[in-house]
């Protein structure tokens, strides 16, 4: 596992993601006014973004302390919380983009978080791990050993709406933000670490391109969708 977190260091994401997907969720929002926003995630392009496009004191938050560093660096005002950590703000947030992944305490969980967090008729942009379609059981069985275990895409809509929110919008992370986004240049920097090693590490190499083998062959079945919320 360590030397697994020492090559997402090494990465400008530890999820899939581009900034081409961060720039078209932004235009889903349409034109949005807020004095403060909040960001949870693991990129430093979007909470660019975000700021660029409202204009809002941003709060950027992380889990890894290395990349809230990064983001410091750049200028932002960061702070490092929890896995699953939505950060209060008194009186609330204008504008809050969360990416999440599968969620271990259920979507509903995370949607109450939202909404306790975030003003009244405000925007929120929810990202979250869900199955496409009914997925193999081959690919169940690995995704859910992988990731955790995602939501069926319909099944979140009507979970939001149980929470309160309206669904104003929605994008599926398209198969170039896993596979350029985070899967080659994975491989590349665990090719260039091992090479440049004494060790061998089989392992990591396998496990690495086992994931993503199993997103080539089944891509159609699984993504990240960005909800947009309001």
């Amino acid at each position: 596992m360590s030397f697994y977190n020492e090559l997402l260091k090494q990465m400008e994401r530890s999820t899939a993601g581009s900034e081409d997907t961060a720039r078209k969720v932004m235009e889903l929002c349409g034109k949005v006014n807020a004095q403060n926003a909040l960001f949870f995630g693991d990129d430093l392009f979007t909470p660019s973004l975000i700021k660029e496009k409202t204009g809002a004191d941003l709060l950027a938050t992380f889990y890894e302390d290395y990349r809230a560093e990064n983001a410091e660096k750049l200028g932002m005002k960061t702070r490092v919380v929890g896995a699953y950590e939505i950060a209060a703000n008194d009186g609330g947030w204008d504008f809050i983009w969360f990416n999440g992944s599968a969620e271990p305490d259920g979507v509903a969980r995370r949607f109450e978080q939202l909404r306790e967090g975030l003003k009244k008729g405000r925007t929120a942009v929810y990202r979250t791990l869900c199955w496409l379609i009914d997925p193999s059981p081959d690919t169940r069985s690995y995704v859910e050993r992988r990731f955790g275990r995602p939501m069926p895409l319909d099944r979140v809509v009507i979970s939001a709406k149980e929470q309160g929110f309206k669904v104003l919008d929605f994008y599926i992370s398209p198969r170039s933000d896993w596979l350029d986004g985070y899967y080659r240049p994975m491989n590349e920097l665990l090719g260039k670490i091992v090479r440049e090693s004494d060790g061998d590490d089989g392992t990591g190499i396998g496990e690495v391109n086992k994931e993503t083998y199993m997103f080539e062959l089944h891509s159609e079945e699984y993504s990240y969708v960005y909800y947009i919320l309001g």
